[in-house]
């Protein structure tokens, strides 16, 4: 009947409401503009290009995760994020990184130096969720054949 369609779409939208986030990545990405989401990016992959650990770590929500499927292990927190292998331990001159998007949300391409192609070679493609001006949530996805599906380039000169 009408009223049981109608009793139902009422479940389904209080069901979804619950369940969505206060605020939208695309919300969020709004409210901050492209170039401060840009600069965000820049600051970030620059940090990792550097090996400035503390930056990384002063650019995470508290609560922040990292995961890199398909592994099955990921981090929650500053700390454990921190004390994780995901941080570099010195200066990474062997990685570069392009800014993309992925999902309507900001993405680095990573890119690794090998010797044998005397260039960069994509690594993953790092997601990133924001929560104000805080990254929330990184995604890593080890998966390099999806750089084509992004318009990324299969390589960088040195």
């Amino acid at each position: 009947t009408v009223a049981s369609v109608n009793s139902s779409l009422q479940r389904a939208r209080a069901t979804v409401d619950k369940r969505l986030p206060e605020h939208s990545q695309q919300a969020n990405a709004r409210s901050l503009g492209n170039r401060h989401v840009r600069r965000l990016v820049e600051r970030f992959s620059d940090a990792f290009e550097r090996g400035d650990v503390d930056t990384i770590l002063s650019m995470l929500a508290e609560d922040a995760t990292f995961a890199m499927p398909p592994f099955a292990g990921w981090c929650r927190g500053r700390q454990a994020i921190a004390a994780s292998w995901l941080m570099p331990s010195l200066p990474a001159a062997d990685l570069r990184y392009i800014q993309s998007s992925a999902n309507a949300q900001p993405a680095l391409a990573a890119y690794r130096w090998n010797d044998r192609k005397s260039g960069y070679l994509p690594i993953a493609l790092d997601v990133l969720s924001l929560r104000g001006e805080a990254i929330a949530d990184v995604v890593a996805f080890r998966t390099p054949g999806l750089f084509e599906h992004f318009g990324l380039p299969s390589s960088l000169p040195s």
